[in-house]
């Protein structure tokens, strides 16, 4: 008996981990039962611009699209380190 315990116990741990998000720390996301979405924003270049990618997903159905941006005109403003 002790060993099942264990063996579930150490399958459910592995499963966490392979279904764990991964750390982003440009991102920002919210989530409804009903949907949720992602903005990410890559590093700022010399110019002011970085890269947006927007993500939603709604009852199953989504998308990612991805832009560049000025800082100057982001909005929301830029998400990042």
């Amino acid at each position: 008996m002790k060993t099942r315990i264990a063996l579930l116990v150490a399958a459910l741990g592995a499963s966490g981990l392979a279904f764990a998000a991964p750390a982003n720390a440009g991102c920002q996301a919210g989530w409804t039962p009903w949907g949720g979405g992602e903005i990410c924003d890559g590093p700022v270049g010399p110019d002011g611009n970085f890269e947006r990618c927007q993500s939603v997903g709604v009852l199953g159905f989504g998308g990612t699209n991805c832009f560049i941006v000025n800082i100057a005109d982001a909005n929301p403003p830029r998400v990042g380190p």
